[in-house]
C-alpha cells in the first residue's frame, strides 16, 4: 500500500487551484460574495446548489446528492480514484515530487514501464490500421466502415490492428522496452516452439482497454473471419484485473456523473455504437459477468446500473447470473445511497450495436430503457416463468423457487414488498397465496449462493475504500451468515475500529472524544476498550488483540486502502461518528413513533421526545456538511 507523508499531502493541497480543478467539471462556476456557485457536477439540477470556497479549498453540494470534501475527494469522486491515486494525480498536475517508501517506489517504477509498453503498443496497432496498405489492414478498415465506425471513431477509441509475425516485439525493442516488460504487460509471450518472443495478438482488430484515467492497461482482439475464439482479452497483469476494470469507463465517466446512470453491455462494439448514438454513459465487462467489485466501483459515481442483455439464450443465462448481485444493500434502510440495479433484455437475436445500425434503433432502445425492470422483479419473473402456474403443485415449486431470490433480502423492507409481488403473481395464476405465506417460506429459504455484500460501510470523503468485497459466510463476527447479516450500524462500528488501527491520528482523535460513545455492540465496545488500553502499541499488535475476540478483524483491516493527513483522518472519523449518531437517532425516532401509536395516553411525552430527537438529528446532519 503506497504511503505519502502529511507534509507532501499538505503541499499538494496548497498548490492545487481548487477553482480551476472544479471548473473542468462545472464550467458554469460563478462568484457570489466570497464563494463560487454552480450546478452540481454530480447530479442534474436547474439552479446552482454546488458551492466552492476558494479560501478553504472545500466544496459542497446543498442539493440532492449532498456530496462534499476537498480537492482530493473531488478528484476521487470525479475520476473513480483511491486516495493514493488522487494524491499522485494532483502531485503530477502541480509538478510536485512526492516521497514514497522504497518498495512502493520499485512497484511504481515497474508500473510506469508497463504503462509505457501498453502506450507504445496502442500507437503501433493504431498506426498500422490507419496507414498500412496491406490487405489485412484494409479488411479491418472495411469492417469498421460497415459497422458505421469511420476513421474519426477509430481515432477516438484508438482502435488498431495486430498483424502478428513478431512485428510488435521488434517495434517495442526499438523503443527500448525490455522483453520481460512486454511479457508482464501481456503484449508478447514466449514461443512454445523455442523461437523466442512472439506477439500476443495476431490477425485481430484491436480494442485498447484503458483505466479510468485513459491509460491503456490491456487489449481485446477480434477476428474478422469466422475463426474461434471470436474475442480474446489480455490475461491479468499487474495493470489489469478483469473483475475490476471495465471497457469504456474513461469515455463514460463524465456522462455517468451527470446522468447518475451507467449502462453495462457485453461487447466493445456495443459500447462504441451506443456512445456514438448519444448513450455515452456505457461500459462493457471484459470476458466476465459484472462482479460485485464492478458494482462497487460504479456506485461511487452512479445510483443506477442498467444491465443490457442480448435477447438470445446466452444473454438470458447472463441475465440470470446477474441475480447474484441481489442483497440487502438494495433496500433503502441498509444503505445511505442504495444503487438501483435494472435489467433490459433486447429483442431476440439483437445486440446494442445491431440495434443502433437501424433507423429506429435509437428510439427503440430509449423506450427499452424506460421500460427497464428492477433486477429483483426480473429475477422473480424468470423464476416464476419456469413453472406451469395453472397447476397447484407447480405453484408450490414456483413459490419455493422465488423465495431463493429473496433470501439475501430477508428482514428488509424490499423483502416484504416483493413477497407481496410473488403472492399476487401466484394468486392471479389461480392460487390463493398471501404475503404472509411467502414470508413464512422465506424464513426457511437460503440463497443459491452467498451474498455479494457489495454495500460495505460508509465511504467517507477522504479515501477509505474496501480493497475487496468480503464473501458472506466468512470467518467474522456474524458467524456463518457472513457480513451480509450484519446491520448497517454494526458494519460502521467495525469500520471505525479498523480506522482506529490503521490511522493512529483517528484513533487518538476518537479516544479524546470518549463522550461520543460510538460503540453499542458489546463485542465492539470491548474491542474499543482494548484499543484504548493498548493505544501505545503498534497496529499489528492491536490487530492480534482484536482477532482474539473478533475473528476476521485482521482481514477487515488489511482490506482498507487508506491514506490521509491528520486533518483528513479526523474528517473521516467525524463522518463515521456522525453517521453512527444519526443511525442511533433514527432508531430512537422509530421506537418513539411506535410507542406513540400504541400509547395515546402519554402522547405529550412521546411528542416532546420525538421533537427533541428530530431536532438533534437535524443538528447532526447540519454538522456533517459544515
Amino acid at each position: 500500500m503506497v504511503r505519502y507523508n502529511e507534509t507532501d499531502i499538505n503541499k499538494i493541497r496548497d498548490a492545487t487551484d481548487t477553482l480551476a480543478l472544479v471548473r473542468e467539471y462545472a464550467p458554469d462556476l460563478r462568484m457570489k460574495g466570497r464563494e463560487y456557485w454552480a450546478c452540481c457536477p454530480f447530479h442534474k439540477e436547474k439552479s446552482p446548489s454546488f458551492k466552492v470556497d476558494p479560501n478553504s479549498g472545500r466544496w459542497h453540494c446543498f442539493g440532492a446528492c449532498g456530496e462534499g470534501g476537498d480537492v482530493f475527494s473531488f478528484v476521487m469522486k470525479t475520476q473513480n480514484l483511491s486516495f493514493p491515486e488522487a494524491v499522485k494525480l494532483l502531485a503530477d498536475r502541480a509538478g510536485i515530487e512526492i516521497a514514497i517508501d522504497p518498495q512502493a517506489q520499485k512497484e511504481a517504477g515497474r508500473r510506469k514501464r508497463l504503462l509505457a509498453v501498453c502506450s507504445d503498443t496502442v500507437d503501433f496497432y493504431a498506426t498500422y490500421l490507419r496507414r498500412s496498405p496491406a490487405a489485412d489492414a484494409a479488411a479491418a478498415r472495411d469492417y469498421l466502415s460497415r459497422r458505421g465506425f469511420g476513421s474519426d471513431i477509430a481515432t477516438q477509441w484508438k482502435l488498431g490492428y495486430a498483424v502478428g509475425k513478431g512485428e510488435l516485439v521488434r517495434h517495442l525493442r526499438t523503443k527500448g522496452h525490455r522483453d520481460e516488460d512486454m511479457v508482464a504487460a501481456n503484449v508478447a509471450m514466449h514461443s512454445h516452439y523455442g523461437k523466442g518472443l512472439q506477439d500476443r495478438f495476431f490477425k485481430r482488430l484491436i480494442f485498447p482497454i484503458s483505466d479510468a484515467q485513459g491509460q491503456a492497461i490491456a487489449f481485446g482482439g477480434r477476428v474478422l473471419d469466422n475463426s474461434e475464439p471470436k474475442y480474446i482479452n489480455s490475461s491479468e497483469t499487474p495493470l489489469f484485473n478483469k473483475s475490476r476494470n471495465l471497457y469504456g469507463l474513461d469515455h463514460a465517466k463524465r456522462s455517468m456523473h451527470t446522468e447518475k446512470t451507467v449502462l453495462v453491455v457485453e461487447g466493445y462494439t456495443d459500447v462504441i455504437a451506443l456512445s456514438k448514438a448519444g448513450f455515452e454513459y456505457c461500459v462493457a465487462t471484459l470476458g466476465t459477468a459484472l462482479t460485485a467489485q464492478h458494482v462497487k466501483i460504479l456506485s461511487r459515481t452512479v445510483n443506477r446500473v442498467v444491465y443490457i442483455f442480448d435477447g438470445d439464450e446466452a444473454g438470458m443465462r447472463a441475465a440470470d447470473k446477474a441475480s447474484e448481485h441481489i442483497d440487502r444493500s438494495l433496500s433503502p434502510e441498509y444503505s445511505a445511497s442504495p444503487v438501483n440495479l435494472d435489467v433490459v433484455c433486447l429483442p431476440q437475436g439483437a445486440d446494442p450495436a445491431d440495434l443502433m445500425e437501424s433507423e429506429t434503433g435509437k428510439a427503440q432502445f430509449t423506450q427499452l430503457l424506460l421500460e427497464a425492470k428492477p433486477l429483483i422483479e426480473f429475477a422473480l419473473d424468470r423464476r416464476l416463468g419456469r413453472w406451469d402456474l395453472s397447476r397447484p403443485e407447480e405453484r408450490v415449486k414456483a413459490l419455493n423457487d422465488s423465495v431463493i431470490v429473496l433470501a439475501p433480502l430477508k428482514g428488509s423492507m424490499l423483502a416484504g414488498g416483493y413477497a407481496n409481488y410473488v403472492a399476487d403473481s401466484l394468486t392471479r395464476a389461480g392460487g390463493d397465496v398471501t404475503e404472509a405465506q411467502v414470508l413464512e417460506a422465506l424464513e426457511d429459504a437460503r440463497p443459491s449462493r452467498p451474498s455479494s455484500d457489495q454495500y460495505g460501510i460508509a465511504e467517507a470523503e477522504q479515501g477509505l475504500r474496501f480493497a475487496d468485497t468480503f464473501s458472506a459466510g466468512g470467518n467474522d463476527a456474524a458467524g456463518a451468515s457472513g457480513l451480509s447479516q450484519l446491520t448497517p450500524t454494526e458494519l460502521m462500528e467495525r469500520e471505525l475500529l479498523a480506522l482506529m488501527i490503521v490511522a493512529p491520528a483517528a484513533r487518538d482523535y476518537i479516544l479524546q472524544n470518549q463522550n461520543l460513545s460510538p460503540f453499542t455492540h458489546p463485542m465492539y465496545r470491548a474491542a474499543y476498550d482494548k484499543i484504548a488500553e493498548f493505544a501505545h502499541k503498534e497496529a499489528d499488535y492491536s490487530v492480534k488483540l482484536l482477532d482474539e475476540d473478533i475473528p476476521g478483524m485482521a482481514q477487515l483491516v488489511t482490506a482498507y486502502d487508506f491514506e490521509g493527513s491528520g486533518e483528513s483522518v479526523r474528517d473521516l472519523a467525524d463522518s463515521l461518528l456522525y453517521r453512527l449518531r444519526e443511525s442511533a437517532l433514527e432508531r430512537k425516532i422509530r421506537i418513539i413513533r411506535s410507542d406513540l401509536q400504541r400509547d395515546n395516553e402519554n402522547s405529550k411525552v412521546y411528542l416532546e421526545a420525538l421533537t427533541a430527537a428530530s431536532q438533534e438529528l437535524h443538528q447532526i446532519r447540519e454538522k456533517r456538511f459544515q
